[in-house]
């Protein structure tokens, strides 16, 4: 069974995929999906208002232009550390953009 964290930001696609390659993960050619020679975890940048957990998209209180779906075999540290670096490197792109991050399994927030 799989791991996810879920970030969900009024951040663009193209910011999204900056803050993502500032922590070393490229886009693939197939597109919308990120990877690193050095991680095992799997990112995919899909658009904001899929209805992947729309029990935490009722949540939000805004509405988000993307997810960044964060996905690992295995419930470690990187997952979380992960997620809250991207989402740091998404307000040092833009100060103003909102970040929320979950744990989709839990399907409770993490504080970032």
């Amino acid at each position: 069974m799989g791991h996810t964290r879920v970030i969900y930001t009024d951040a663009t696609t193209a910011e999204a995929a900056s803050a993502l390659k500032s922590s070393g993960f490229l886009e693939s050619s197939q597109g919308g999906i990120f990877t690193s020679p050095s991680s095992q975890l799997k990112i995919y940048v899909v658009w904001g208002k899929s209805a992947y957990y729309p029990e935490i998209l009722a949540l939000l209180g805004f509405s988000p232009r993307v997810q960044i779906h964060i996905k690992g075999r295995e419930d470690g540290p990187d997952l979380a550390e992960l997620a809250i670096a991207t989402a740091h490197n998404l307000r040092g792109i833009c100060p103003s953009t909102v970040v929320r991050i979950f744990n989709a399994d839990a399907r409770t927030e993490i504080d970032c």
